[in-house]
């Protein structure tokens, strides 16, 4: 007990002495003194008992001046905050005693000057805060004695000139910020010994070049650098040389017209690179050519008009490219050809100019969406006028480019547009198989090996069939229009025709401008009947499908149907019901043909329980449109597979049943047993009552007592003779009594007479 009062003793006294030492105006915790947003406007008296005070903040108040004797009983400090205050001036010998203080805040004040020995005592500081000041010039010999530092923040303040070699006794400092200062010369030495520094912050200053390659020499172990808002105007070669670990470069809203050749020279293992919103006008063959683990590129906000076909050739891990708002009309569709692994293209708020000249980029961005590696990219046209508002991916060709022109460009392309028709033998369902994506973009059947490479937008469908199926398509061969064919079959007029190819329809409220949607003037009796004649599949998918739902769904099977909204056309009109897994990599690759005007049809051999992706598209003359067919899309879940009376889970279920049987019985057993064993153990049982004779008792006569036998003394003379009776012959068989294992039934048996 005197132990235990002792220690309760000397609990209260730590309590009282840690308590002794807190202001008046502020919360105490376990060596923690808080007196932040209090309404001070100077440093509290310190009393008692500070030296093991870890932790002192005086944040968010009026403190205007700091003495020389405000911190010296807090030898042990390792914290303090002073930020948001109204500090103007600091005193050389404020910090003397902190000799063990690590973190140090004093930003968002008004100091103006900082003496040359203030941070002389702190040798241990590892963070120093002084943004959002106002200081402008930096001591030459304020951070001597700072080896430790790892985080420095001078951003905020109105800092002009950088003094040569001013952080050379920060060797260990990581984390540099100077933004938001008036910053306008860096001499080739300021960063000297600076060796591992990783992250240095230069944004917001008045730098008007960069143009000294020595200015970075130092930082070798640099890999975020940021120069944004600057007014660069000129990055001179080779500036960023000697950045061997540098990841990330920004040199965003500033105003460069012009990149030395070289000016990435060196930067071998870049990887975002963000030159936005500047005046460049261009980017030539070689310029981006040394980064080659470049993964994000940024170059929207620029005047860029010029795109130099190989500028991204040697980019072949590039992810995310942005290009939107400059001035571009065209752009030769080997430009992404670089590359498998960009997914983000922006190419929005441009002036396209939609004509042939950009129908290789249209064959490359429907591949890539048709093989699911790239995100949806809108390309709007700016011109011409007819084509204005409408985006790349939903123009035909026909329409991109004169008829004479297509025509060449068409003959010209591999396994594109091919004359000659298809003659329908039978209609065919691809069942669901594993394909795999080989290397070289090609699908490959998993059943039959055999490849089928994706083809662009519009694409014949010769060129779309599987080599192992027949699939085979009847459609009539369509008549050239011409003003004398409109003529032979419509007794209109020629004016009446050629006005005819602006006919509003009833399902747009828009004239169709598109050359590929024609009318022809039919004239029944007194109506007018439009019969339109389609030649551009984009164009049908997106006017006339409607109403695409599934039917009857089984585990292996699932029925397709849909509408057409107008009751006919002048020429042939197909469909392809093209369906996959969802979520594989490749979607698309397994597609059926309807036959003749069917607007339904079955897909077969599916698996059970899967859910598939299901899009309809229209074949017209031989060709497709695939970015189309996602307007006409559903999901389709199949059924499981009906069991049987007796299926696995019934089979589990007796098991489990017969199983618990068998265990109940057999608790029972053991039960049974141990009663039976506990039955046997019996109290002593009575000598008198269990005795027997040699011989059974022929008669037991009156002549024998209960006193006979009690009344026989050991003591009595042997030489008396007495008389022999039945009585003196009875023999107490210890075996038997010490056997309690017998049975009742046999006892009473032994020993019934």
């Amino acid at each position: 007990m005197e132990n235990l009062r002792m220690v309760w003793l000397m609990f209260l006294c730590l309590i009282c002495s840690a308590n002794s030492f807190c202001p008046e105006q502020c919360d105490c915790q376990h060596r923690h003194v808080l007196c932040a947003n209090r309404g001070l406007r100077a440093v509290p008296k310190a009393r008692q008992n500070v030296v093991d005070v870890l932790t002192y903040s005086l944040g968010g108040n009026f403190i205007s001046n700091i003495s020389d004797v405000d911190f010296t009983s807090f030898s042990k400090l390792l914290r303090l905050d002073l930020q948001y205050n109204k500090i103007e001036h600091i005193h050389p010998k404020t910090f003397e005693k902190l000799s063990r203080l690590e973190e140090l805040y004093l930003g968002n004040n008004i100091i103006s000057n900082v003496p040359a020995n203030v941070f002389n005592y702190l040798r241990r500081l590892r963070l120093l805060n002084m943004n959002n000041n106002r200081l402008t010039k930096l001591n030459q010999n304020v951070f001597a004695h700072l080896e430790n530092l790892v985080k420095l923040r001078l951003d905020g303040n109105t800092l002009e000139v950088l003094q040569d070699a001013i952080f050379k006794h920060l060797v260990n400092l990581h984390y540099l910020q100077l933004e938001s200062n008036k910053i306008h010369v860096v001499s080739g030495s300021t960063f000297i010994n600076l060796r591992n520094l990783v992250y240095l912050n230069l944004a917001k200053n008045n730098q008007t070049s960069l143009h000294n390659s020595a200015m970075f020499t130092h930082l070798t172990s640099l890999a975020t650098l940021v120069l944004d808002e600057n007014n660069i105007k000129y990055v001179g070669n080779r500036v960023f040389e000697m950045l061997q670990k540098l990841s990330s470069l920004s040199l965003s809203k500033n105003k460069i017209s012009y990149l030395g050749s070289e000016v990435f020279g060196g930067l071998h293992g870049l990887k975002e690179l963000f030159i936005d919103g500047n005046l460049l006008r261009e980017i030539p063959s070689k310029l981006l050519d040394p980064l080659e683990k470049l993964e994000q590129l940024d170059l929207s906000e620029n005047q860029i008009t010029i795109i130099h076909p190989l500028a991204f050739k040697h980019l072949t891990v590039l992810k995310v490219l942005k290009l939107k708002s400059n001035r571009l009309t065209y752009l030769p569709g080997e430009t992404f050809a670089f590359t498998n692994s960009i997914y983000s293209l922006d190419l929005s708020s441009n002036n396209w100019t939609c004509n042939c000249r950009l129908t290789g980029l249209k064959r490359w961005m429907n591949l890539a969406h048709a093989q699911g590696r790239l995100l949806t990219m809108f390309v709007l046209c700016s011109n011409p006028l007819s084509l204005k508002g409408k985006y790349l991916d939903y123009l035909t060709d026909s329409e991109m480019c004169s008829p004479h022109k297509a025509q060449s460009l068409f003959n010209s392309s591999k396994g594109f547009l091919v004359d000659g028709a298809l003659s329908v033998d039978r209609v065919n369902i691809q069942s669901d198989q594993e394909r795999i994506l080989d290397e070289d973009g090609a699908h490959t059947d998993g059943a039959t090996g055999l490849q089928q490479k994706p083809s662009p937008q519009p694409v014949m469908v010769t060129s779309l069939l599987p080599k192992d199926k027949h699939l085979i398509l009847e459609p009539k061969p369509t008549k050239p229009v011409t003003a004398s064919s409109i003529q032979r079959e419509s007794p209109v007029s020629l004016i009446t025709a050629q006005n005819s190819l602006d006919v509003l329809t009833p399902y747009t409220t828009s004239p169709i401008s598109s050359k590929s949607e024609r009318y022809y003037l039919l004239k029944a009796k007194d109506k007018v009947v439009q019969k339109p004649l389609i030649t551009d599949p984009c164009e049908f998918n997106k006017l006339y499908i409607t109403n695409l739902t599934v039917g009857e769904v089984s585990s292996s099977t699932a029925t397709i149907r849909w509408k057409v909204a107008h009751p006919g056309f002048r020429n042939a009109v197909h469909f392809r019901v093209l369906f996959d897994r969802f979520g594989q990599l490749v979607t698309f690759h397994r597609f059926i043909y309807v036959k003749d005007k069917s607007e339904w049809v079955t897909l077969r051999e599916l698996r059970e329980e899967t859910p598939y992706i299901v899009c309809l598209e229209s074949v017209i003359a031989d060709r497709v449109c695939q970015i189309a067919s996602r307007d006409h899309c559903l999901g389709v879940l199949t059924l499981p597979v009906k069991r049987g009376p007796l299926d696995v889970q019934h089979f589990i279920l007796i098991l489990s049943g017969i199983n618990a049987f068998l265990v109940l019985l057999g608790l029972l057993i053991w039960t049974s047993k141990a009663l039976r064993k506990l039955r046997r153990k019996r109290t002593p049982v009575s000598v008198r009552r269990m005795y027997s004779t040699r011989r059974p008792l022929r008669s037991v006569g009156s002549g024998v007592s209960a006193g006979d036998c009690t009344g026989f003394q050991t003591n009595r003379s042997r030489s008396v003779m007495y008389q022999l009776n039945e009585a003196d012959l009875m023999d107490f068989q210890s075996d038997r009594l010490m056997d309690i294992n017998l049975r009742r039934e046999d006892i009473g048996q032994r020993y019934g007479d």
